[in-house]
């Protein structure tokens, strides 16, 4: 089973899961973790577009899939209060992004098979040297 997936290049790197997954540490400005995606100079930052069936998920870092993975692959599948509880920010659980996944793919067979594609594809697009950044030089299918 192959996984259509393209890159593009944007100016920021906030994707729909960026602000769950990369928290400012206390006391250092500029610093994240996990850390931030690299800044590509005269491109931008690397996204990675997956197709699953009638839906586009979208990923600007490898943490950001594997966080992706590790929700959904949770039996039962956390509340979005209790995810949002873990940023501890003023931002509700209306807003996290497992509230504006659609909720097709929230079902436990769909999502399934979801986690396995996005397991399988994680090792095209995040080589073992550079697991903080997505390969983009790979073409996609």
């Amino acid at each position: 089973m192959t996984t259509a997936y393209h890159f593009t290049f944007e100016e920021h790197w906030r994707s729909p899961l960026a602000y769950w997954v990369h928290l400012p540490v206390t006391g250092k400005p500029d610093a994240w973790e996990p850390p931030l995606p690299p800044y590509i100079p005269h491109k931008g930052y690397v996204f990675l577009h997956v197709e699953f069936e009638t839906h586009e998920l979208v990923f600007s870092s490898p943490a950001q899939l594997d966080h992706f993975i590790a929700v959904l692959s949770s039996k039962p599948l956390p509340t979005t209060s209790h995810l949002s509880s873990l940023r501890n920010a003023p931002v509700g659980p209306n807003g996290h992004w497992l509230s504006r996944l659609p909720a097709s793919l929230k079902a436990p067979r769909k999502r399934a098979k979801l986690v396995q594609v996005m397991q399988t594809l994680r090792p095209e697009v995040v080589k073992e040297d550079m697991p903080h950044q997505f390969d983009w030089t790979e073409t996609g299918s």
